[in-house]
């Protein structure tokens, strides 16, 4: 009887650690996220989706996709020749089963995040994230609630990031070697501690709702590492600590996570921001926990000041051949735009000599003197489109000091060469108001080009002030009308960052490239999408996410497709290339369906097949 009885025990025993085991070392966590997906409300599934989304808008291309669909997944699960491991395929089966009445989008979103748990032990902890983050507010993970203090003033600190401070995170950084393999060794013996992994639900949760795109990726993992450094405090020598630290320390300094004034405000944000990240959101500032950093200085070039600032400094640097270049592309640009000159040359250096003329005043009177010069310069240049009165009423700031009589663009131009700072105050007091807010940008761009374009000849000086004034005002015009304002010097000075486009955008805008004649032709043609996919096509560009693929994509069709064919035809072929650009960069947020229809105009110039990954040879 004994034999016998051991080995019923035995395999009673056994049964009993299968069943502990089942879905992993994480089964029991896997179980409760299984039993609770099932429980989610409408309300909460649509704070799931909404994050899902704003993660895929700064993840890599396929970051955050679910590997095929719904059936497709379940196909492999029950197939005896899957690829899935056991414990994955049994939990698999349990999740479907519970959200059968789901729809398929909540399906893989939830497939997506309990693969991560099961996974959980072997995945890196932004990795996990990426896949988590969205249930993180309905669903908490264990270890959230075992954090130490400067972890959870950390996570506070993330909350209270605004865009300008992401952007400060999103830059490039380096740590040295030495440094670098001492915080590898210290994250080898720390692998249990859950610091890391909370700090990446909270910046991947958070953070894109900031910055999206590639800088947004950028600063999350620049906020992972700070969590990751935290995790390793113990291991590591202070210079050791300060050399890791280095990248956050301008906006998240390490002595900030020390202030013992805080610490009861900041358990309850860190307990918010990991159990409900969502709702902490609406009102992130807690007025307990606030940032140190003191508030940044205006940028002088508006919201896209760095790229200015880097264009004003290319733009001096630039060779004899670049600028061959610059005025070969101006002209083809200008074979297919609409209007001939956005701004004649007469506009252009009355503008910039009212720029130079009104150094000494202030910003807000210097706006004003250069809506008004703006103004008159357009109405000097439209005799054919404006009636006298109009005429008059656009110059009336400056009645008073060059007559009207026989007055034209560059009489205009070297009239007001000549005005003094008096005369200048008397045409800001007679002009009417401008935004400073909008208007001053343009006028510290000119300022910091006066010198400079002073010496070119009229159609460099028309070009320069095109591309400074659209990269100024990037973000408020249309892809396709920044385009055509910035090509000329796309390849001279690039403000597309070809990483930042994925691997089907970057081929679609290669073969932009290379278009042929007949390719053009078919690109021209008038075409029209229905309206229910033309409506979902609107729905998931509205946030931005699809303007790089577009932008990148126009830059290249406005100079390219004017080889090729001129005039109205051409410029509707650019038009139809730039919502190619659009369509391919939305892909991930469409259907197959959806997307099918709505590249059909671009489908006889370059088909969809194309642009798929090409087959790896085997060896």
């Amino acid at each position: 009887m004994a034999p016998a009885s051991q080995g019923l025990l035995a395999r009673i025993q056994r049964a009993n650690d299968d069943a502990v085991q089942r879905f992993g070392p994480n089964t029991a966590e896997v179980e409760a996220f299984i039993q609770a997906a099932a429980q989610l409300t409408p309300w909460q599934w649509r704070q799931v989706l909404a994050t899902k989304r704003l993660v895929s808008s700064v993840t890599k291309e396929g970051a955050g996709e679910a590997s095929g669909t719904a059936g497709a997944i379940q196909a492999s699960i029950r197939s005896s020749e899957t690829p899935i491991s056991e414990p994955m395929a049994r939990a698999g089966e349990v999740l479907f089963d519970a959200l059968i009445k789901r729809s398929e989008e909540k399906q893989l979103a939830a497939w997506q995040a309990m693969s991560a748990l099961v996974m959980r032990s072997k995945l890196p902890a932004l990795k996990f994230a990426v896949h988590y983050a969205p249930f993180v507010s309905a669903i908490p993970v264990s270890g959230s609630d075992v954090l130490d203090l400067k972890t959870q003033i950390f996570i506070a600190r993330i909350a209270a990031l605004n865009p300008e401070l992401c952007e400060i995170l999103a830059r490039r950084w380096r740590i040295e070697p030495a440094a670098s393999r001492a915080l590898l060794s210290a994250v080898a013996k720390n692998r249990e501690a859950k610091g890391e992994e909370a700090v990446a639900l909270t910046a991947i949760a958070y953070i894109p709702s900031q910055l999206a795109g590639d800088a947004g990726w950028s600063a999350i993992r620049t906020v992972v590492h700070g969590g990751r450094v935290l995790a390793c405090l113990a291991d590591l020598s202070p210079e050791e600590v300060a050399a890791n630290w280095a990248p956050l320390a301008g906006v998240i300094p390490l002595g900030s996570l020390n202030e013992p004034d805080t610490v009861a405000g900041v358990e309850r944000v860190a307990a918010a921001l990991i159990g409900g990240i969502k709702t902490l959101q609406a009102r992130r500032r807690s007025p307990r926990v606030s940032p140190t950093v003191p508030p940044k200085a205006p940028a002088p070039y508006g919201q896209n000041s760095t790229e200015v600032a880097a264009f004003i400094k290319g733009v001096v640097e630039m060779t004899p051949i670049q600028w061959l270049r610059v005025l070969d592309r101006r002209k083809l640009v200008e074979s297919v735009t609409r209007e001939g000159s956005a701004e004649p040359s007469s506009v252009v250096r009355a503008i910039l000599a009212a720029i130079d003329g009104s150094r000494e005043l202030d910003t807000f009177t210097r706006c004003r003197v250069f809506a008004a010069v703006e103004r008159a310069g357009y109405a000097f240049e439209s005799p054919g489109r404006l009636r006298p009165d109009q005429v008059k009423q656009m110059y009336l700031p400056f009645a008073g000091t060059i007559p009207l009589a026989e007055m034209n663009g560059n009489g205009f131009v070297q009239s007001i060469a000549s005005l003094s700072k008096h005369d200048w105050q008397k045409v800001a007091e007679a002009s009417p108001d401008a935004s400073e807010e909008a208007v001053s940008p343009l006028v510290n761009a000119g300022s910091a080009l006066i010198d400079f374009v002073g010496g070119r000849s009229d159609d460099e000086a028309v070009a320069i002030w095109h591309a400074a004034s659209a990269l100024v005002r990037r973000y408020q015009l249309t892809p396709i009308k920044f385009a055509a304002s910035y090509a000329p010097f796309a390849s001279a000075i690039p403000v597309t960052s070809p990483r930042s486009l994925g691997a089907m955008v970057s081929r679609y805008v290669t073969a932009l490239g290379r278009l042929g004649a007949s390719q053009c032709a078919v690109l021209a043609q008038p075409w029209q999408t229905g309206d229910e996919v033309s409506n979902a096509l609107s729905k998931v560009v509205a946030d931005g996410s699809a303007r790089t693929g577009e932008e990148a994509a126009a830059l290249t069709a406005v100079v390219t497709v004017p080889m090729r064919l001129a005039g109205s035809k051409g410029w509707a072929a650019v038009k139809t290339a730039a919502y190619g650009g659009r369509v391919i960069a939305s892909r991930t947020k469409l259907t197959a369906n959806q997307l099918e229809e709505l590249w059909r105009p671009v489908e006889g110039a370059i088909p969809l097949a194309s642009l798929a990954a090409p087959a790896k040879a085997r060896r």
